[in-house]
């Protein structure tokens, strides 16, 4: 029997300072941010865009910012592809990842 192994590569979170478009990380990428965290952090600004989007795991805590539950994968991804990249939060703009050595 022939086992196709794939090699796997670790990467590291970095969370930018500035905005980051057309990561090229992102290009070869299957979405593995969006599902590597719990929620992500909003603005109300955000919070009302992600609303007329029509996102259904929105939360307002009594305390803290809006948050839009990933629950390790985010609703807007697709076939490894972020639905909503023009319009994602600005978290998710400031997100890159590096290879780990």
């Amino acid at each position: 029997m022939l086992w196709h192994i794939r090699k796997q590569t670790r990467r590291h979170g970095v969370l930018l300072e500035r905005p980051l478009d057309d990561d090229p990380c992102c290009a070869e990428c299957d979405g593995a941010c969006c599902r590597g965290f719990p929620a992500v952090e909003l603005t109300w600004v955000e919070y009302e865009r992600l609303r007329e989007l029509g996102a259904s795991r929105l939360v307002l805590p009594l305390v803290g910012p809006p948050l839009l539950l990933i629950d390790y994968c985010c609703e807007f991804l697709a076939d490894g592809r972020c639905m909503i990249y023009d319009e994602r939060p600005g978290i998710c703009r400031r997100f890159s990842c590096e290879e780990k050595q």
